[in-house]
């Protein structure tokens, strides 16, 4: 099947032979995300209000602090941070006026729990991230393009069958996937082969892992580590998704 623009990092992912090809765009989606954010993203305004508005999560923002340019970071930081003080005081005002038994500014008849607007109001103002909505919605478009070539490209389908299969996380959404995209009895087939992949797979790491504890005993000493000397960081990726590493400056 000839390669389309749109299949074309689908295909890449799979032929990088990580242990989740869907990890690998995630991760290629969010480093490409913090450089912009902390570069062209500074002169493009749609981009400034939509990052003053909802900032980023704990981890985005580890990822935008271990970047040299401090100064973008700073601009990012002041502006949200003028943004989030209006919020909160709108909300500091309407807990106020509840207090002193004004209208509920949230609806006309007042909640069982007085509390429970505000604990949402801000938990959105908490849970905001430009980048994770940004790499959630392609790689949901990722996602309908591997279920577009699993059914049209056998040589695709060769690819995932021959894979390192994928992470428990995404294990779980492809297989939630296949109920929006495959017929019945597709789905059933895609999600047997899944999984058959995926225990040969876990079975694999863990021999991986097992070997990398061994090397600590010292009648081990002379025994070669193999693919086994970067297994923790794959089995956590494996179980858990891609993590994030830095450098040491």
């Amino acid at each position: 099947m000839k390669e389309k623009i749109y299949t074309i990092p689908v295909n890449e992912a799979f032929d990088a032979g990580s242990e989740c090809p869907l990890c690998f765009l995630h991760k290629k989606l969010e480093e490409e995300a913090v450089e912009y954010a902390l570069g062209a993203a500074m002169m493009e305004p749609d981009y400034r209000i939509l990052s003053n508005d909802k900032g980023y999560c704990q981890k985005h923002y580890s990822m935008l602090f271990q970047k040299p340019n401090k100064l973008s970071l700073a601009l990012i930081l002041d502006t949200h941070l003028e943004e989030t003080r209006k919020k909160i005081s709108a909300l500091s005002k309407n807990i106020n006026d509840m207090n002193k038994g004004k209208k509920h500014l949230f609806g006309k008849k007042k909640p069982e729990n007085p509390l429970s607007d505000f604990d949402k109001a801000l938990s959105d103002i908490h849970n905001g991230c430009v980048i994770c909505g940004k790499i959630n919605h392609t790689v949901k478009r990722y996602i309908e393009v591997i279920f577009y070539l699993w059914k049209n490209d056998s040589n695709f389908r060769d690819k995932v069958l021959n894979s390192k299969g994928v992470c428990i996380p995404h294990l779980k959404e492809l297989i939630i996937s296949s109920r929006e995209y495959l017929s019945s009895d597709e789905a059933a087939e895609f999600s047997k082969l899944l999984f058959d992949k995926e225990l040969n797979e876990l079975e694999r790491i863990q021999n991986d892992i097992h070997k990398f504890t061994l090397k600590f005993d010292y009648r081990n000493k002379d025994m070669e580590w193999g693919t086994s000397i970067d297994a923790p960081i794959r089995t956590i990726e494996k179980i858990a998704g891609h993590i994030v590493t830095y450098d040491k400056e």
